[in-house]
């Protein structure tokens, strides 16, 4: 069994790099790109993903003229092309560093197609500010069914 996501502890060094886990490298080689995430942490693609997330953002027809400018503003046009170093580091640049509050606790979570990172307390801030949305969700998905054996 392949896991496309996850969660790990990490920190950012004093030249402002953080090391992704091995286990996360695999689909993350060569050029990628960094910019602002949606909540206060950073986000990391391939040049693939990245292409079809400008595409969506810029053709689009469901955002008005307003929402279209912010979501460049935060998005588009924060974004770096970065590389992961032959230790696993990645640089992140003061701007993005000083949007997500990365001083040094992080934590890289890995989700399909992209990896995010937060600073640790960021972090556990958001997911306890969030625990009753995803209690509410997992009620409706019948988890009590899903863990059921047999």
């Amino acid at each position: 069994m392949i896991l496309r996501t996850g969660a790990a502890d990490s920190t950012l060094d004093d030249k402002g790099r953080v090391n992704i886990p091995v286990r996360f490298r695999d689909h993350f080689q060569g050029e990628l790109v960094i910019t602002w995430g949606i909540e206060r942490c950073a986000w990391i693609m391939t040049p693939e993903v990245w292409e079809r997330f400008e595409s969506a953002l810029r053709s689009s027809e469901m955002f008005n003229q307003e929402e279209r400018l912010i979501l460049e503003d935060k998005h588009l046009n924060q974004a770096q092309i970065i590389e992961l170093d032959k230790a696993g580091r990645i640089p992140i640049a003061p701007t993005i560093r000083r949007y997500a509050n990365l001083a040094r606790d992080c934590m890289v979570i890995r989700s399909e197609n992209r990896f995010s990172i937060w600073d640790t307390g960021t972090y556990y801030a958001y997911l306890a500010e969030k625990d009753q949305l995803a209690r509410d969700a997992m009620n409706k998905l019948g988890t009590q069914d899903l863990f059921r054996l047999g």
